[in-house]
């Protein structure tokens, strides 16, 4: 089947998604709150949070966070760089494989990335992350840019996120710093004297 039709708008999405839900392992509630997340989303409701969907919804804001990591969890929605993506559940209403991503286990990644066992706290302060929008990719780009700045907490890591999405996320990769500091080279060497 021709994506595009996701990428034109052609599919009435909450229709299919009411129709098909059961099909996915879906409860009422999971339909429910996924159509709020994908309306807020077509709205340009931003940022699609628990305590934004509670104003729409009678469900407690606990029972919209457990939902919203459920799906999120459940591979049926995505976090890229702090931002929803509902590409997962389009391409199963569709039918349609969808790329695997390899899972991965954040806390062990911390662990490596610091060198020691995390506290209890500190894994709280992961699902905090994940709560808070941010994805896997994202975390382990913040972990290391911490670890590049040879500064190993969490808040430092938090601080990162919080700058990235307000700022936009920016890494220089090696080659892209190689160009600058050669460009800079050519730009102050004194052609003329």
């Amino acid at each position: 089947m021709n994506l595009d039709i996701i990428d034109y708008g052609c599919v009435d999405w909450n229709t299919l998604l009411l129709v098909k839900g059961k099909q996915l392992n879906l409860t009422d509630e999971d339909i429910h709150i996924l159509m709020l997340m994908m309306t807020c989303h077509k709205l340009n409701i931003r940022p699609i949070t628990p305590q934004c969907l509670s104003r729409y919804s009678s469900l407690a804001l606990s029972r919209i966070d457990e939902i919203m990591l459920k799906l999120i969890n459940g591979h049926f929605v995505n976090r890229c760089n702090g931002q929803l993506d509902f590409k997962p559940i389009q391409m199963k209403l569709l039918d349609e494989k969808e790329e695997k991503k390899e899972d991965v286990n954040l806390v062990s990644f911390f662990e490596e990335s610091f060198g020691r066992s995390l506290s209890v706290t500190e894994i709280g302060f992961i699902n905090d992350f994940k709560r808070s929008g941010y994805d896997d990719e994202m975390i382990m780009d913040a972990v290391k840019e911490a670890v590049k700045a040879n500064v190993k907490n969490f808040r430092y890591v938090e601080r990162i996120l919080q700058n990235w999405s307000e700022y936009g996320k920016v890494i220089k990769t090696k080659e892209e710093e190689s160009v600058s500091s050669f460009s800079d080279e050519v730009k102050d060497f004194k052609w003329w004297g």
